[in-house]
């Protein structure tokens, strides 16, 4: 089967290109730079904004499958730089999807929104859910789940919806200093600085190992499951708190964390339930000790990095002071 991944150089689209490639299919990938190259994979490094570029390539490719993951995942940040955000994440989907339309071979679209959807509602959160997103970020995951549903149907290609939350592994980014916690508490520590936790450390989280997410997503674009959405993800939550204390278990570290009030719009818990999940595939779940172990060990190799601060596009007393 010939197939697309946009985002592929990050860390579920490249675990999903080498599960896509272990199982003998075509792969495409698009990403906007080079991080995870991966040989076999036909690489094409565009910016997804570029509406000429994108059509040229993707009508090029004519994909069967799309998998549709390329994003600026920056929940917090978006409340502060929207315009990039959403130009990021709608400009570049529908780039995608049009162009793919438009080669007439697509027979499925398999889209990476979030959990960030459902934002500030009673947890555990459920697909029957009516979404309220909190940031910027959520609503333009929402709206083009929404895209995709009314193009899917006037346009006659199936979809499936994937909503995972909280993931981490080897290949994260470990310089930006915005998001992605596990590596982000694991570079300060490999920089010998002291990192910040939001709150007293009471939010919670359950903790997404990519290879077990990036499994799913590849089945969701062979599997029955055409026109579903799933949250995808681990069904055990831990707090900040307690995920610093594992990280530091593992690393062999005693850095005393910086504790600062918590971000504008905070969600205190993002648990969700995986019933649909666990009925139709076999997560696998790993144990998030595991998980962190393997990736202390990638971080170790790739050496302490120099964060990558953005100019924000809104700069006033509600930016947190650690983004300075």
């Amino acid at each position: 089967m010939k197939c697309l991944v946009t985002g592929h150089s990050g860390l579920i689209g490249s675990d999903l290109v080498d599960l896509l490639l272990s199982r003998g299919h075509d792969v495409y990938g698009i990403s906007s730079s080079v991080r995870n190259q991966i040989p076999k994979c036909k690489n094409y490094y565009i910016d997804l904004k570029d509406t000429s570029k994108s059509k040229e390539i993707i009508e090029s490719i004519a994909p069967e499958i799309v998998y549709a993951l390329a994003a600026d995942a920056s929940e917090i940040k978006s409340l502060f730089s929207p315009i990039k955000i959403t130009n990021d994440n709608i400009d570049v989907f529908l780039n995608t999807l049009v162009p793919s339309i438009n080669s007439g071979k697509l027979k499925r679209v398999v889209f990476a929104s979030s959990a960030a959807v459902y934002g500030n509602i009673e947890p555990p959160f459920k697909e029957s859910d009516i979404p309220n997103p909190q940031d910027i970020y959520g609503i333009t995951k929402l709206a083009n789940e929404n895209f995709l549903k009314v193009m899917g149907q006037a346009h006659g290609f199936e979809f499936a919806i994937v909503r995972p939350h909280n993931v981490f592994g080897p290949r994260q980014r470990m310089n930006d200093p915005y998001r992605n916690v596990v590596t982000l508490f694991m570079n300060h520590i490999l920089r010998n600085e002291r990192y910040s936790i939001y709150g007293k450390g009471e939010m919670k989280r359950c903790f997404s190992y990519s290879k077990d997410v990036a499994d799913v997503i590849y089945q969701c674009g062979f599997n029955d499951v055409a026109g579903m959405t799933f949250n995808v993800g681990s069904d055990t939550d831990y707090s900040l708190k307690e995920l610093s204390e594992m990280i530091q278990e593992i690393s062999e570290t005693s850095l005393i964390p910086k504790y600062l009030p918590l971000r504008p719009k905070e969600i205190r818990s993002v648990i969700l339930d995986h019933t649909l999940q666990n009925d139709k595939f076999d997560y696998k779940d790993t144990h998030i000790k595991e998980a962190l172990k393997t990736t202390w060990k990638w971080a170790k190799a790739q050496g302490p990095q120099e964060y990558k601060y953005t100019k924000l596009e809104i700069d006033n007393k509600s930016v947190p002071k650690n983004w300075k």
